[in-house]
């Protein structure tokens, strides 16, 4: 069946975003309930958008506001993000439909089997006239006819068991498709999650560095009431207040475009506010416990781009065998049963008398039908049928290595991102201590302007280069996640301690 998520993941970590969808292939397909994954409705009414001041603008399409899927009480973590964004994005709703579309190709492929009944009903007001020596004969009156005419198909070489096939191989493909965008959808959610908290650390640690600034203006100017300082020491600590305030104000600029972003990858109205959870509690991968080799070989059993690439080689192969069944006869059932009804029927000469007349009817016959000869289009046809298997082989062999070439570049990616992890937290330490001791020795006369001045934005680089690098490592831990097309708990990419759970 199709697969769906969990409508509540509880606390996880963040590669498992990645792998919310499994990869097993469809045993029955039902559709009587929508599963939990999908959203119940469309997720935007765009008439609803109203003119406001930055509230709820946008309804959900068929629900009360009231029933918003956004609890503005709520602090989201990323697997509630994760969880709103299946729900509300548009996209889920269409791998859904399209997953529907190709059950329902399966199954009036499959119809093929059975036979077909159909009735048929006319009346008719006719006239006819016969010459006859002297005169002619003339004949009016009404009548009708109804049947039912049977045709069923008794044995045609493979051709229905090759739609069939076709069909099923198909619906396979779009349920891989189909995990595939989930994954792809939180791993777009997880990005800009990412993203958009190292955006508002970075305004954090850019108005820590204006206070900072504001403070050692005030220290110099109070060195110069005393006469301990100069009006040029001075005018560098306003400067350097000068360019924090801006450095302030373009962080804060880039907040909007952000969360406008990630909202976009919810699914929901940038108007909505959100409270998330600080990038700074989210815990951090500590070491790569696979090597890439066997995350590839894992990837390439499992993965759902590469399984429904597969499952589209298989549709071809079955569109072959088709192509080649019509060159074959085929064998077919028909019949009819029915009633023919003559009434009021007059004729002139002889006598003007009228009668009437039922009669009951029925064919039943056992057809053989074989194109001997159709101008070479069966042959052009199994061309064409060949030529798009091997297209299908080509292309999957191309996701193979498309796959194997993104897993190498995030696992190296990832590997780099620890490494940097370490040297950035060493960074911040070392320029926090030489930022106090820096000013500390100002402060006694040891140090100048200048110095001090240096030492905090060596602080400030060493925030920015500490908050980019959590945000990096995090990044790079989902994208090796999605380019594995997401794996159990037992096969983790990442430490298990510290951010490999998953969903049982």
């Amino acid at each position: 069946m199709l697969l769906g998520l969990p409508r509540s993941v509880g606390r996880l970590a963040i590669p498992a975003m990645m792998a919310l969808t499994a990869c097993v292939p469809p045993s029955a397909v039902q559709f009587d309930e929508p599963y939990v994954g999908v959203p119940v409705d469309r997720a935007v009414n765009w008439r609803g958008y109203e003119a406001g001041t930055g509230a709820q603008q946008i309804a959900m399409s068929g629900r009360p506001r009231e029933e918003s899927p956004i609890d503005t009480k709520t602090i989201y973590d990323l697997p509630a993000l994760v969880d709103l964004a299946l729900h509300a994005n548009p996209e889920t709703r269409v791998s859904w439909e399209e997953a529907k579309a190709a059950a329902a190709r399966l199954e009036r492929n499959r119809s093929a089997w059975y036979p077909t009944l159909t009735a048929m009903a006319f009346g008719q007001y006719f006239k006819t006239s016969f010459p006859i020596p002297g005169s002619a004969l003339v004949s009016t009156g009404y009548s009708s006819v109804g049947s039912l005419d049977l045709a069923w198909t008794l044995f045609d070489f493979g051709r229905r068991e090759a739609l069939v096939d076709a069909g099923a191989q198909r619906l396979r493909a779009a349920n891989f498709a189909f995990n595939r965008k989930h994954q792809e959808i939180a791993y777009r959610v997880a990005s800009s999650f990412f993203a958009y908290q190292a955006t508002l650390a970075k305004v954090t640690a850019a108005q820590q560095t204006l206070d900072a600034a504001q403070a050692n203006s005030a220290s110099v100017q109070a060195k110069l009431d005393k006469g301990l300082a100069t009006r040029p020491d001075l005018l560098l600590a306003v400067q350097e207040q000068a360019r924090a305030s801006y450095d302030l104000q373009d962080a804060r600029s880039s907040v909007t475009q952000i969360h406008a972003d990630l909202t976009a990858n919810l699914g929901i109205s940038p108007s909505y506010t959100l409270q998330l959870i600080d990038l700074s509690k989210l815990q951090l991968p500590a070491k790569l416990v696979q090597s890439v080799e066997k995350i590839v070989d894992q990837a390439l059993e499992q993965h759902p781009d590469l399984m429904a690439r597969l499952a589209e080689l298989r549709a071809r192969e079955a569109e072959v065998k088709k192509a080649r069944a019509e060159f074959l006869p085929k064998f077919s059932l028909g019949g009819s049963l029915g009633n023919q009804y003559w009434g009021n029927v007059h004729t002139n000469p002889p006598g003007n008398e009228s009668y009437s007349a039922s009669n009951g009817v029925g064919t039943a016959m056992l057809t053989m039908e074989w194109t001997l000869f159709d101008g070479f289009e069966r042959s052009n046809a199994v061309h064409e049928a060949e030529a798009r298997k091997e297209a299908s082989k080509a292309q999957l062999e191309a996701s193979r290595l498309e796959i194997m070439r993104d897993i190498w570049k995030a696992y190296a990616d990832t590997k780099t991102a620890l490494e940097k992890r370490e040297f950035a937290l060493a960074l911040l330490k070392a320029a926090e201590e030489s930022y106090a001791a820096t000013e500390e020795s100002y402060t006694h006369g040891f140090s100048t302007v200048i110095e001090l001045l240096s030492a905090q934005k060596d602080l400030a680089r060493a925030r920015y280069t500490e908050i980019d690098s959590r945000a990096t490592l995090l990044r790079s831990a989902a994208t090796l996640v999605y380019a594995s097309g997401g794996q159990s708990r037992e096969e983790s990419n990442i430490d298990s301690e510290t951010i490999g759970r998953r969903i049982p």
